[in-house]
């Protein structure tokens, strides 16, 4: 190791012990981004059913792209280089997307009722959320847990618009986890 970059270590882990992580309680635009982006598409399946594996397909690989960009983009202005949390990051989310795709194969392949092969994208969510709460950003939990209980009602119960509730519930969490992040950063700064 060069004593340069021994240097930029030794400062990225004096600056982690002496400050917060600015992301590791996630950050609020990305909550916001999500907090809009899910409720329209989970009333696609309600509403217009045609439409949903293209609107997840497009909007769901933007909006990781951009949410990994807004990521990046807060660590530099935070000045926190954490590489080890960015490839947690990355390899939670690149797995969630994994199992996104193999839900596609029941559906493609004719072996699931499209409304049990919807219902399986929303079990990989809410785990997906769920432990991406235990692991990297606790007001996701919330959010897990939500979607795993909207599971759980969608299999029993079969409620009409259950994609929507879901979806509108879900967008009001991430809004809540925003607006707390939001707040605990500038309760940080102000200090």
């Amino acid at each position: 190791m060069t004593d340069v970059n021994k240097i930029q270590s030794d400062l990225d882990y004096i600056r982690s012990a002496v400050g917060a992580d600015a992301t590791a309680g996630g950050i609020p635009a990305v909550y916001f981004l999500w907090a809009l982006l899910i409720p329209v598409g989970f009333s696609l399946p309600d509403f217009a059913p045609h439409l949903a594996g293209i609107y997840w397909l497009i909007v769901g690989t933007g909006g990781g792209l951009f949410s990994w960009w807004l990521g990046a983009r807060q660590s530099r202005r935070a000045g926190v280089n954490n590489p080890e949390l960015a490839r947690r990051y990355g390899l939670h989310w690149c797995l969630v997307g994994g199992a996104f795709l193999l839900c596609f194969l029941p559906l493609v392949l004719g072996r699931v009722a499209p409304e049990m092969g919807g219902a399986n994208f929303l079990l990989v969510t809410g785990i997906a959320y769920g432990l991406a709460g235990v692991h990297l950003e606790r007001p996701l939990l919330w959010c897990g847990i939500l979607m795993l209980v909207a599971y759980g009602i969608l299999i029993v119960l079969m409620p009409p618009h259950i994609w929507t509730i879901t979806g509108i519930t879900v967008g009001l969490a991430l809004c809540w986890a925003g607006f707390s992040r939001h707040a605990a950063i500038k309760a940080g700064d102000e200090k």
